[in-house]
């Protein structure tokens, strides 16, 4: 079975420029089997509408699965893990700019209302990679360092690159190689 990867994107929907498209055509190249769906009212999403369409993507929850979040896509992404069922687990999850507590932006603030099961969380991957940068305008490195510690990992900084998105991140290799190395690709 091919590895598969879930791209998932931030607040605001995909966007064609956004290192989440490079990665998307990059992984499809690679044979990876790639699923980035358009997630409902990107613009005022609602976790619930967000987490009943991820539920239509055909992935398989299992070791061979990876998990991608940018910003938005984060919470999200803790959120899927937080529900998976007994057995289920996925190999690698990278959460880039997250965060998982309230950032003091109505719009967003569903997503991180509760708190989360960080034990059942960490139990449910392989491996996480925290990506923050120590310029965000959106995310404050306390909040990069709370999702990291919570899961018990040190974040990686990628340092003054904003919101790590595009114009800047249009391409993102550090990413794709993450995934590449886990999956033994070349």
């Amino acid at each position: 079975m091919p590895k598969q990867v879930l791209l998932i994107h931030p607040w605001g929907g995909k966007h064609p420029q956004h290192w989440l498209s490079w990665l998307e055509e990059q992984l499809r190249e690679k044979r990876f089997e790639t699923f980035y769906p358009d997630l409902p009212n990107p613009d005022t999403p609602n976790i619930q509408e967000w987490l009943g369409e991820l539920k239509k993507v055909p992935v398989t929850f299992n070791e061979s699965l990876v998990l991608v979040g940018h910003s938005l896509g984060c919470p999200t992404i803790l959120h899927i893990l937080q529900n998976l069922k007994e057995g289920e687990k996925v190999g690698l999850v990278v959460l880039v700019a997250g965060f998982a507590r309230d950032l003091g932006i109505p719009e967003v603030k569903n997503f991180v209302e509760k708190s989360f099961d960080w034990e059942k969380i960490h139990s449910k991957a392989n491996k996480f990679v925290v990506i923050f940068s120590d310029n965000d305008p959106y995310i404050p490195v306390p909040e990069s360092d709370f999702l990291a510690k919570q899961l018990k990992i040190t974040p990686v900084l990628e340092s003054q690159a904003d919101h790590i998105r595009a114009p800047d991140f249009g391409p993102y290799p550090r990413v794709l190689k993450l995934i590449l190395e886990e999956s033994n690709e070349k």
